[in-house]
């Protein structure tokens, strides 16, 4: 029991010494007032480490996330760690669900979420940089050609400069809202993500008893 233990300990570093201890502490008693005093017991009644040290991970990023996102603040930066919050979100869910006996349907939809969610980033991210690095340089085109010719014809350069300027500020404008756009997908397959989870996923009964 106490190997079972020291190996789910081991696979939850990403969370802080004090949760650690809450976990290892809970499953610890848990095992010991049940009499499960083997690995193999410990296996039965939890399941292997790994999945349960997934299981936990997923719990605690949910709660991260949903505290995130119940914020009041909505700095940039805010908002940034709230994406990353989501993203970190579903990646542990899906490696909860892979390493969970489901039926082949729910791996069905495990894989399309995983699979959905790196192809709207993957293609979000190459249309941003696509569209914003055009925009970006017909600005600086127009604003350089602008200083050669305003000083011949004033106002050819000043109509020059007032489209480089106005391709400048769309581009600004077209990345804020972009990363909005992003942040909203990303919350989007986050929520879909924890409704599979707390739908599919089998639990035992000392992960029901537990609250975090």
């Amino acid at each position: 029991m106490n190997d079972y233990i020291k190996e789910v300990e081991r696979l939850i570093g990403q969370l802080t010494t004090g949760e650690q201890q809450d976990v290892v502490e809970y499953y610890r008693e848990y095992l010991m007032d049940a009499g499960l005093e083997t690995y193999q017991q410990a296996v039965d009644e939890l399941g292997t480490p790994k999945s349960l040290a997934r299981k936990v991970l997923a719990d605690y990023s949910i709660r991260l996330s949903e505290q995130s996102q119940q914020g009041t603040t909505q700095t940039s930066r805010a908002t940034a760690q709230a994406a990353k919050n989501n993203v970190r979100t579903v990646w542990l869910i899906v490696l909860a669900l892979l390493s969970t006996p489901v039926t082949i349907p729910i791996l069905i939809v495990v894989a399309a979420l995983l699979f959905a969610m790196i192809a709207v980033l993957g293609s979000l991210i190459v249309a941003a940089l696509a569209v914003f690095l055009s925009v970006i340089a017909v600005g600086i085109m127009c604003c350089v050609a602008a200083l050669f010719v305003i000083w011949q014809t004033p106002w050819t350069g000043i109509f020059y400069l007032g489209i480089g300027l106005f391709a400048l500020g769309a581009s600004l404008l077209g990345w804020l809202l972009l990363k909005w756009l992003g942040s909203k997908i990303v919350w989007a397959l986050s929520w879909a993500a924890k409704g599979i989870y707390r739908r599919f996923i089998p639990r035992s009964r000392a992960e029901r008893g537990r609250k975090l």
